[in-house]
Order: structure tokens, then sequence, then C-alpha cells
């Protein structure tokens, strides 16, 4: 999990980096946890849109 800092200004409230903490802390430890950066792109793939293969 990873902490949000306090912070008063919007620029850095609205900032890339504070705006995704929340939605890695979201994220199962399943996806966080993998080896490689296509593994986390396919299992992400797969919490999002479920598995659509027909």
């Amino acid at each position: 999990m990873i902490m949000k800092s306090h912070c008063l200004k919007n620029i850095k409230k609205f900032s890339f980096p504070h705006r995704t903490v929340n939605i890695w802390n979201e994220l199962s430890e399943e996806i966080v946890a993998v080896e490689s950066v296509h593994k986390f792109k396919e299992k992400l793939v797969k919490c999002r849109y479920g598995d659509r293969s027909l």
C-alpha cells in the first residue's frame, strides 16, 4: 500500500503521481506482485474488462 502525503496546494493534489495512488491501492495483491510488466498488463486487462477470449 502506498501512502499519500498531505498537500495543501491544488498543483500537487491533481498531479499524476498523487492521483494514481488510490488506483494503485485498489489493485489486488495478485496483480501488484507479478514478476514482469507483460504479465502485469495482462492481469490488469483481465481485472478491468474480464476474460473476453471467445
